[in-house]
């Protein structure tokens, strides 16, 4: 985890510099043309347009200073500006706004907003919003928007954008999307984290959520369940001492980082196969790839089976964990033989006739059962060396 932070943090720190210069050199334009576009007063103070000291004119002049009890409406801004409900510019604000309902510019604002439920930019943003719920930008961004519900980017953010339920960037995004439910952007170059799930074309960095789904990704996907259009997918089969046959599919952004989804069975020893007395299991796990060579693989995995035997239900604690170090060895193109040594821990609350849990191998490293203080509920904990042989596809 260390490591990852510190690569989402040097990826989004590049990004801001290698975009700054291309975002600077139009700031530096839109700053040049606002250059007497209009007259600036000193101060303006008003109830509700056009009932102030601009009176008619208000959409004639930009404002230094500007308090309005309702709301304000003027050309521009180049200062400060404060309103009761609304502040409204006709043009672009050079400063910050605050308000206590609506902060709305046509153009570009260069500086900050504080509206308490919307703050609405039809150009550009060069600085930072702070909305109660929502803030919306036509253009691109670069800085930051922090919404109690959602932020909104019609085009690239540089910077970041820190949303209660969503981010939505229709373009790139250089730098950081962080979310309660949901992010989205064409591009991400940086981090997105999200309470529920990201969404991308293309991630150069990382994604943190319960689902994550890119086409590409140059990085790593961290999630329950990733999709990636041109990612890492495997499908594997293999025999093993614990659950005799195995099915699984391993699918991720790329080899760095991937989930398992896995089935397994094991054979009652006697010859009447029932379907209460078959032991099988479904799995979930998390595992990377590396190569070993120029064709051989290596694997780190870790996976965890919910068992069900004997008509146990499914909210009992009925365990099987594995430790696996997966050797693949590609025989032919896409086919490769996978040679498993796993470590297994059983952990079961499963009340048997001969006790709790149900001996599956005849060799252990460790097997101790452990009471409750104030209860009869037993939990067995065993311990053993494995071996899976399979074939990947």
């Amino acid at each position: 985890m260390k490591k990852l932070l510190v690569l989402a943090t040097s990826l989004f720190c590049f990004a801001l510099q290698a975009y700054s210069q291309d975002a600077d050199s139009l700031r530096t334009g839109l700053k040049e043309a606002r250059q007497n576009r209009y007259p600036i007063r000193p101060a303006q103070i008003g109830f509700v347009p056009p009932l102030s000291t601009n009176g008619l004119d208000n959409a004639l002049f930009s404002n230094r200073f500007s308090l309005n009890l309702l709301g304000g409406y003027a050309a521009a801004l180049d200062g400060i500006e404060f309103s009761g409900l609304f502040s409204l510019e006709k043009d672009y604000v050079k400063g910050a706004q605050f308000s206590g309902i609506l902060n709305g510019v046509r153009n570009e604002v260069d500086g900050a907003q504080f509206g308490g439920i919307v703050n609405a930019v039809g150009g550009p943003l060069y600085g930072v919003q702070f909305g109660g719920i929502v803030n919306v930008v036509g253009k691109s961004v670069k800085g930051a928007q922090f919404a109690g519900i959602a932020n909104l980017s019609g085009a690239q953010l540089t910077g970041a954008q820190f949303g209660g339920i969503a981010n939505i960037t229709k373009g790139n995004v250089k730098g950081a999307q962080v979310a309660g439910i949901a992010n989205v952007a064409e591009s991400v170059e940086g981090l997105q984290i999200a309470g529920i799930a990201n969404v991308a074309k293309r991630v150069k960095g990382t994604q943190i959520g319960l689902i994550n789904v890119a086409e590409n990704v140059d990085g790593a996907q961290i999630g329950l369940l990733n999709l990636s259009k041109n990612g890492y997918h495997r499908f594997e089969i293999w025999a093993g001492d614990a659950l005799h046959a195995n099915i699984g599919f391993k699918m991720g952004g790329n080899r760095k980082f991937y989930n398992i989804f896995a089935l397994g069975a094991a054979w009652p020893e006697n010859d009447n196969v029932r379907w209460n007395t078959l032991r099988w299991g479904y799995g979930y796990g998390i595992g990377t790839n590396q190569f070993i060579g120029k064709r051989n693989q290596i694997s780190i995995e870790a996976l965890s089976y919910q068992i069900q035997e004997e008509g146990n239900h499914w909210e009992d604690l009925n365990l099987l964990n594995q430790a696996r170090v997966s050797f693949i060895l590609p025989i032919h193109n896409r086919i490769a033989v996978t040679v498993t040594p796993t470590f297994n821990v059983q952990v079961t609350k499963f009340e048997t006739g001969e006790g709790t849990g149900t001996e599956w191998v005849k060799w252990e490293v460790y097997d101790k059962t452990f009471s409750r203080r104030w209860s009869d509920e037993e939990v067995r904990v065993r311990m053993w060396p494995g071996l899976n042989v399979g074939i990947q596809f």
